[in-house]
């Protein structure tokens, strides 16, 4: 296997101005050395390779890129049709079902799986926290679905009881992810077509995390294959997910960067749209300190929402 380990990023028309404030991060903090891989969630890609050969693609000089579209895993599944209620609910579940069909592509023992929404502050390497006896590291963090999805998924892998690891791990990215795992857990249902498939049907609500850790149960125990790290303010936050207060907003700006382990922060693509403009202002502001200068201004003037 290859000793480097690569970033994923699975991402999407709609977040191409996330994408760009990610590349230039990678730009400045990344380790040179680091493959990064985007995976390009659309059935037609023209529009989004004119903007990223534009705008983007000049920040992954120094570093090794391949670019993937759903169409490069020629399966059925990539092909689903939108759903009127909300049109982005389809991209949803293909975007989970990347996360894990990716490893059929990488040639690595595991990688870091990214969104969209993830950004780099200070210098950063997927080195940064070594193999303990083996074992690659998972977030602690707390426990945010609902019950239904782990009794669902424990059905469906056969599992007698939910695992206490479950609740204490994060299932939010930046994660990192074992090749082996993901593959086995593909090989155990069939084709990724056929995984695709059963991911629809196999739970109500989806995660392709909480999927993950499950299956490391059923291979042994997710002790096995991750250790802990100690603290749960670790390398990925702050994380601001809704911009619904002024108070939560001035928290997360106050924590970007810093305390030290804080490589990585994540904005969600409700707060760009629902952040006022002079939350975007300061935030922007915030981040020409660190050399990054996010490109939203036309995203928040069109953004929308989509309730389910």
């Amino acid at each position: 296997m290859n000793t480097q380990i690569p970033i994923v990023t699975v991402t999407c028309l709609r977040d191409l101005p996330q994408l760009d404030l990610q590349a230039q991060s990678i730009s400045l903090y990344l380790d040179k050395d680091c493959p990064v891989f985007i995976v390009v969630n659309e059935a037609d890609t023209d529009s989004w390779y004119e903007y990223f050969d534009k705008n983007t693609r000049k920040y992954y000089k120094n570093h090794k890129l391949t670019i993937l579209t759903r169409n490069d895993f020629n399966d059925n599944w990539a092909q689903w049709l939108p759903n009127k209620n909300n049109p982005w609910a389809v991209g949803w579940e293909i975007q989970q079902v990347l996360k894990l069909a990716i490893s059929t592509k990488l040639n690595c023992d595991y990688f870091l799986i990214l969104d969209t929404q993830n950004f780099l502050v200070r210098e950063w390497s997927p080195k940064s926290y070594g193999l303990v006896n083996g074992k690659i590291p998972i977030r602690p963090g707390h426990f945010v679905m609902p019950s239904e999805i782990i009794d669902q998924y424990s059905a469906s892998l056969n599992l007698d009881q939910t695992p206490n690891f479950m609740h204490n791990m994060s299932i939010c990215t930046p994660i990192f992810l074992r090749k082996n795992l993901c593959d086995s857990l593909i090989n155990q249902i069939g084709s990724v077509n056929q995984f695709a498939e059963w991911f629809k049907t196999a739970s109500r609500v989806k995660s392709e995390f909480i999927l993950y850790a499950l299956w490391s149960e059923t291979q042994g125990g997710s002790y096995l294959y991750h250790y802990m790290l100690p603290e749960i303010e670790d390398w990925a936050n702050p994380y601001l997910r809704d911009c619904k207060t002024e108070e939560e907003f001035s928290q997360f700006l106050n924590f970007i960067g810093e305390h030290k382990p804080h490589a990585w922060v994540s904005i969600n693509h409700r707060a760009w749209g629902n952040m006022t403009d002079d939350q975007y202002n300061r935030l922007t502001d915030k981040l020409s300190s660190y050399k990054l200068q996010p490109t939203f201004n036309e995203y928040r003037s069109t953004y929308v929402d989509i309730k389910i």
